[in-house]
This record gives structure tokens, C-alpha cells and sequence, in this order.
């Protein structure tokens, strides 16, 4: 038995041994401003190559220190949170700013990993109407300045409701600026559109689907129902508000009034409201608003497309005045009833413009028992155990994208009898070419790459829940189209290249529209040609600090050398790019568009808003200037810019 036993043990040859993991990674968490030590803070380990026995997250001690042991190879990723802070990752040298991987070696330790955190600033103040009295459950919005494409905006960084006491806190703030605002929206809702959504015929019914997506795209959460706290009936009409909203005023003069939105310090746009400037833990107080009735008016008419009236259509009314600072703040919304008819309740004095959008729904993908699949609705996608399949989406509708862009101007009186006509949407189509010497896509590789149109200027009149346009797609064939598009200038770029190749050109009438926009008017189709390349061209080298030592912490910026493209550069800029040096200063840059560059290493702190084309300009000035070609690769070493004054 024994030499059974032996000659199995042999014949199974040798046995893998599995390698002792002994990388380690210590490191403390500090206060951003001050540097003390932060003790009682979660640190969270994230990398593909932690072991198993290895404990995901760890606490620090009273000095701020944590350790993680028995690590292989690999990025890992550190990220740290603490009530009272905001979120910290390790790199980051202001609040938000850009992160770095810790790299290790088999075996190697890394004893320095220092992670900073910030307090949460806060902002608080009072809602009260015109007599004094608390607005209770009333939500006040906290929004930031942002350059985007080289433009100035506002987004929403944050919200929150007043108590009994009509009084709202924001405390989880981060430093920075801000702007606050009550925003007042309303959704009128005819009679009928209700009760279908209430009590459908037949779910499937093409009516009430679209119904239901209009529904969805104005963001109504649960059913209207008539009566409700929140609702208020006007002939067929539902006139429904925000839950978060307070009830409409009560006056004793006829007509219709409404508590407008609000900026602080009680200005009606964000052009002119005030900025809060705050610091780590600084706590801002007494940002009150006192809400005042104005007078409303109604504004109706009817929606007709190619065949006649549209009904059950998601409509949107949105101020212009302020539009290039704000998106997605419409004043009010509404749906088309049986007839076609809509019509606005509550709306102040102001610019406008009426929106709507009908997007072709994309066929639903056949499913084995068992799988699941998604509904699109709009941009929107409802999941319903969902399968993405192995060859791509389905194929897209051939039906166009309609939509409707109509100015109107309120004053004190009704705006009545107004025909808002649907318009058929703008389109690009074309082809795919490889130019290299892999082997090409197979088609299922093909049908996986997506085209996305974006707009230049990162501005979207469609923009609501539901309201975006999804990306156009590639056949088996190498041909492709976008949905329909709303006019304005575009760039037209893929969400992601096959594996091995990367995009070189997306060349329409002889421009390269992944770089620079193209003006698409109604009705147009742009014929394209989109190239990928298996030869990138790459941009490295190191970064020094004032004594030349490697320089860590410093940002590298690339941006064309040509102004021109400083700005309408969609949201995802192929020449406009950011990376954080490594641990020995050096950086790397994959696949530019050929051309003429400035590149830059800066402090992520001092430069914060780096794309501003003010910004930029300052840079260019200083900045070392690189020319590359295909496949080319250049090296440039960078020394660290001094603080922005």
C-alpha cells in the first residue's frame, strides 16, 4: 500500500505552492488644512490583487495610522470616511480633486501613503412666507459653479428640506462655492391622462405606454390623484406640485399666483445671485428666504406633428434667460390630452421655451426563459433582469426623432391658442475603417461600438429625466447612424474603440468632428467616416519640483495649441486631457489626436477649474509646446508650475 501510495504522489508531478503575500501599506489620515492625525476613520482597500485573508477596510488609531498587510502585485486604491469629513482618497490634495493609485511590487512596502480629509462645511437659513410664517417640508437647493467646455455652469451639488420650524440645514458640504435657491416647478396633468395612468385598459396599449413614459420623463413618481395635499383640480386639469414644494399661495386678488423661484440673497437668477464662499468646517448661517406670491398666467394651445394632433406628449417649459448657467431647472411641465390640447398652469413673467421630445423606441431583444432584458425609454432604461447579449443591442428603429423647440414670451396675461409643431431631428450616418495591420473586428465586435453625438457646448435642450437622446450604434456591416438630433452643434465620438485599436478620426466634409463641432440644422444627415488606428501615439515623461526632486503631487494638463479649441469640446475631450504623475514624477499619455500641443504640470489645488479658457491662456504662456504625428511617441520633461495668482 505503501508504494501505491508513492508512485500516485510522483505521477501527480509537483504541487504549486501558493506564494506568501508580505506587501504592505501603512499610512495615516490628517486633516486637510491643519494635518492632525484623524482617528476613527474608515480606510477602504480596493485592488484586483488583494488576497483573500486580507480585510477589506481598516480603522485608524489615535495617530491616524492603518496598515494593510499580505498584498501582492498591483494598483490598489485608498479611500477613507469619517462623519464630520468629507471623503477622502488618497493623492488628493483638495477637496474633490484628482486620486492615485498606491502601485506595489511583489513583496514591496509602502510606509508613506499619507490621505487627506476636509470637515464638511454648512450652510442653514430660514423659509418663510410673505407673512412670516415657516414653509414646512419646502426643499432648498445648493448648487456650484463649474466650468464645462469651456463655459461657465451651475450644477446642483446637494439639497435639503425645511423642518417644523421652516428651517433647512445643508451639513455635509465640501469647501468651495456656493449658490442657494428655492426652485419653484409645476406639473399640470389633464383630467383624463390621470385616470388612464390610474386604471390602464390594457397595459400595453401604445397609448398608455406613451402615457407612462411622459409620465416618467416629467418626473411624477407616484400617480396624480385628484384631492391630494399636493394637487389642486382646475376644470380638466390636475394642477400638481412638487411634494417638496410648498402649497400655492392664498390671496384675495383673482387669478392665478404662485411662490416664484428664488436665489439668495433673494434675487430671480442665478446671473445675480451670491456666491457663499466656504471654508473647512465653516458654518454659514442666516441664508433666509422670504417667498412672495406673483401673479401667473396660463399658457395653452395645442402639439401637432406630420400626421395631425399629438397626444399624451411630455412637454417642458424652460426659462432661456438663465439657461447658460442652469439646466434642468424647467418651470413647469405638462402632457398632451386627447386632442393634442396642453396647457401650463403657474407660470410667472419670463422668456421661455416650450420642449418635447419623441425618441423611436428601440425593438425589445428576444430572451431565452430565464434571462432578462431592458425596456428603453428615451435615455432612460428600465431593467427587468436584464442581458445586455453577446452580439450587442438590438438593431435601432428606423423611425425619426421628433422634436419641438418653440420661444415663448409671458408677461401679465394668458398665452393662449399657441400651435406647437413637432420637427423632424437631424441625423449623422456612415462607416467605420481600420487603418492598421491587427486583424479586424469580427461583427459582433462591430455592433458593440457606440457613437455618441455630443452636444459642443455640454448644453441639453432635451435635458429632464428621460429627455436624452441614447447613442447611435454600428451593424454587422461597418455602417452606423445616431438617432435624431435636435439642432445645434455637435462632436461625434465612440464610446469605446475594440480591443486592441483606438479612435483616430471622425471626419465629416473633410474636418475631424471628434475635435471640432459641426452645425447640424433640421432635417440634415452628416455623412461621416469614423477610423481607428492599432498605432497610438504617446506622450510621456517627468515631472520635477523647484529643487528637482520628482514631483508627485503634480497635476500634467495637455490642451491644443490652437484657442480655437479651448472651448465647445463636448464632454469628453480627445485633446484636452489630465493625468496625475506617478510616485517618481513620471507621467503618460495614450493615443492623442495628432497635432500641436501645450503640456503643463501644475498643482491640482491651485488650478482647480484648469479648463477655463482664462486659465488656459495663463498656462500657454509657460507651458512646453509638442507636435505629434501617427504613431508617434515624444518625451517631455516638465518642472512643476508655481501657484496661480
Amino acid at each position: 500500500m505503501l508504494w501505491t501510495v508513492l508512485v500516485l504522489i510522483a505521477m501527480q508531478g509537483p504541487q504549486a505552492v501558493t506564494p506568501v503575500r508580505t506587501g504592505l501599506i501603512l499610512g495615516r489620515v490628517v486633516d486637510g488644512t491643519s494635518g492632525r492625525p484623524i482617528s476613527g476613520a474608515v480606510v477602504t482597500l480596493e485592488g484586483t490583487t488583494a488576497a483573500s485573508s486580507t480585510l477589506p477596510r481598516a480603522i485608524t488609531n489615535s495617530a491616524g495610522q492603518f496598515v494593510f498587510r499580505r498584498l501582492g502585485r498591483g494598483a490598489f486604491r485608498l479611500t477613507s470616511t469619517r462623519n464630520g469629513f468629507v471623503d477622502g482618497a488618497y493623492g488628493r490634495i483638495r477637496p474633490g480633486g484628482t486620486t492615485l493609485p498606491v502601485e506595489l511590487d511583489e513583496g514591496q512596502r509602502v510606509n508613506d501613503v499619507v490621505i487627506r480629509m476636509w470637515k464638511c462645511a454648512s450652510i442653514s437659513g430660514s423659509v418663510t412666507d410673505e407673512a412670516g410664517e415657516p414653509l414646512i417640508g419646502v426643499q432648498v437647493r445648493a448648487f456650484q459653479r463649474r466650468t464645462l467646455s469651456g463655459r461657465s455652469r451651475i450644477l446642483q451639488a446637494g439639497s435639503a428640506l425645511t423642518d417644523d420650524r421652516g428651517v433647512y440645514r445643508f451639513g455635509s458640504l465640501a469647501p468651495g462655492e456656493y449658490l442657494v435657491a428655492f426652485v419653484a416647478r409645476e406639473v399640470t396633468i389633464p383630467m383624463s391622462s390621470a385616470e388612464m395612468l390610474r386604471s390602464p385598459p390594457d397595459r400595453n396599449d401604445p397609448a398608455y405606454v406613451e402615457l407612462n413614459r411622459s409620465r416618467i420623463i416629467l418626473g411624477i413618481n407616484g400617480l396624480p390623484i385628484p384631492g391630494m395635499s399636493n394637487s389642486i383640480i382646475v376644470g380638466d386639469l390636475i394642477r400638481q406640485f412638487d411634494i417638496d414644494a410648498p402649497a400655492p399661495p392664498r390671496t384675495e386678488a383673482p387669478g392665478t399666483f404662485i411662490y416664484p423661484t428664488q436665489f439668495f440673497p433673494g434675487v430671480p437668477n442665478a446671473a445675480k445671485a451670491a456666491a457663499l464662499a466656504l471654508d473647512s468646517g465653516q458654518q454659514r448661517d442666516n441664508v433666509d428666504f422670504t417667498l412672495r406670491p406673483a401673479r401667473a398666467v396660463r399658457i395653452s394651445g395645442m402639439i401637432v406633428g406630420a400626421d395631425g394632433p399629438v397626444t399624451n406628449l411630455a412637454l417642458r417649459l424652460v426659462p432661456t434667460l438663465d439657461e447658460a448657467l442652469t439646466e434642468n431647472l424647467d418651470t413647469a411641465a405638462t402632457m398632451a390630452g386627447p386632442a393634442g390640447e396642453f396647457s401650463f398652469l403657474g407660470v410667472p413673467t419670463g422668456q421661455y421655451s416650450i420642449r418635447a421630445l419623441r425618441v423611436p423606441q428601440r425593438p425589445l431583444p428576444s430572451r431565452p426563459p430565464g434571462t432578462t432584458t431592458q425596456i428603453q425609454i428615451g435615455s432612460s432604461v428600465m431593467i427587468s433582469n436584464n442581458v445586455s447579449g453577446a452580439d450587442g443591442p438590438p438593431p435601432m428603429p428606423d423611425d425619426p426623432t421628433w422634436y419641438a423647440d418653440v420661444p415663448v414670451a409671458v408677461t401679465n396675461s394668458d398665452v393662449t391658442d399657441m400651435i406647437v409643431t413637432l420637427q423632424r431631428g437631424a441625423r449623422f450616418s456612415g462607416r467605420v475603417e481600420f487603418d492598421g495591420t491587427r486583424e479586424h473586428p469580427d461583427a459582433a465586435a462591430l455592433r458593440r461600438i457606440p457613437v455618441l453625438a455630443e452636444r459642443a457646448d455640454r448644453t441639453n435642450p432635451t435635458a429632464g429625466p428621460g429627455f436624452s437622446i441614447p447613442p447611435g450604434q454600428v451593424d454587422a456591416a461597418g455602417a452606423f447612424k445616431t438617432y435624431g438630433l435636435l439642432p445645434g452643434k455637435y462632436l461625434l465620438r465612440v464610446g469605446s474603440a475594440p480591443p486592441g485599436w483606438i479612435l483616430k478620426s471622425v471626419i465629416a466634409d473633410g474636418v475631424d468632428i471628434s475635435d471640432a463641432p459641426i452645425e447640424l440644422k433640421a432635417t440634415d444627415t452628416a455623412n461621416v467616416v469614423i477610423t481607428f488606428t492599432d498605432r497610438p501615439t504617446r506622450l510621456n515623461g517627468s515631472v520635477r519640483d523647484a529643487q528637482g526632486n520628482p514631483d508627485r503631487d503634480a497635476l500634467v494638463v495637455v490642451f491644443p495649441a490652437e484657442p480655437a479649441g479651448w472651448m465647445d469640446f463636448g464632454l469628453n475631450p480627445r485633446r484636452m486631457r489630465s493625468a496625475r504623475a506617478g510616485r517618481n514624477g513620471s507621467y503618460s499619455f495614450l493615443g492623442l489626436p495628432t497635432g500641436d500641443y501645450y503640456v503643463a504640470a501644475i498643482k491640482d489645488d491651485a488650478y482647480a477649474q484648469w479648463q477655463d479658457p482664462q486659465v488656459l491662456e495663463e498656462l500657454a504662456r509657460t507651458a512646453s509646446r509638442v507636435r505629434l504625428s501617427d504613431g508617434d511617441t515624444q518625451s517631455q520633461d516638465l518642472k512643476t508650475l508655481g501657484a496661480k495668482q
